[in-house]
């Protein structure tokens, strides 16, 4: 009976640790596109400059990348290290067929932040920014039922928020919790897109907050936010499906 009681409790030791969260990002330093193959299976078959892979398994993963070079796609592998816990971010650096991964941070997973918006009190706030010409009001109660829509100030905090995080996971992170229970206007979408850096997360962050947009109609104002004709012709495909 001691014999089993002594390997049960190492199980039951050590099941936090294999609980905890476990998150890794990989973008290259001059903005190469790259296709990666983790542990042998494919992540991203269109190649990007940015990808995120998150509930990992923590320890060590063979990761292989696919890259263009003048004389077409080669690849080459590396053993990178997911730590438990946390989101450790690589900066991918290409030279010629040679690539290198240094770690720019690790950061400890926690609660998402939360944005707090206060109680909307006119007489209490100063107008709009400068940034925003006079134009009429356009934030009153939509006749097609859209509840809680953003209204200028509270799309300024979004931004704010945002801005004031250096990692790209973190601002998406942001971004989803704001739109989550609340309405958006295409065109302040629009600015919310601006705000990442990367295509990549801009057509994930897209795509999650379609069923908010209000004006639907008007969804076409993002388009001019990504360069690449295949992400648009993703993003219009998922739209015309969710109609």
């Amino acid at each position: 009976m001691k014999r089993l009681l002594l390997p049960l409790l190492f199980v039951l030791l050590a099941l936090p640790a294999f609980a905890q969260p476990t998150v890794v990002t990989f973008s290259t330093h001059r903005g190469e596109l790259f296709q990666m193959a983790l542990d042998g299976r494919l992540i991203n078959r269109s190649a990007s400059n940015f990808v995120r892979i998150s509930h990992l398994r923590p320890g060590n993963h063979y990761v292989e990348f696919r890259i263009r070079g003048r004389h077409g796609i080669y690849r080459t592998g590396i053993n990178v290290l997911a730590r438990a816990g946390y989101e450790t971010n690589y900066s991918v650096r290409v030279s010629g067929r040679k690539v290198a991964l240094h770690v720019i941070s690790e950061i400890p997973l926690g609660p998402p932040p939360v944005v707090v918006v206060p109680p909307r009190y006119p007489d209490r706030y100063e107008p709009a920014p400068p940034r925003y010409e006079p134009a009429p009001p356009r934030y009153e109660e939509p006749a097609n039922g859209c509840r809680n829509l953003m209204d200028r100030y509270e799309v300024d905090r979004l931004l704010d928020a945002m801005k004031g995080r250096d990692f790209e996971s973190t601002r998406l992170t942001v971004a989803r919790e704001a739109v989550r229970n609340s309405s958006i206007l295409s065109e302040d979408l629009r600015n919310v897109l601006l705000a990442f850096e990367f295509e990549s997360t801009r057509l994930e962050f897209a795509k999650f907050a379609y069923d908010s947009v209000c004006d639907k109609e008007r969804f076409y104002y993002i388009y001019d936010v990504f360069q690449s004709d295949h992400n648009v012709r993703e993003l219009e495909q998922y739209t015309s499906r969710r109609r």
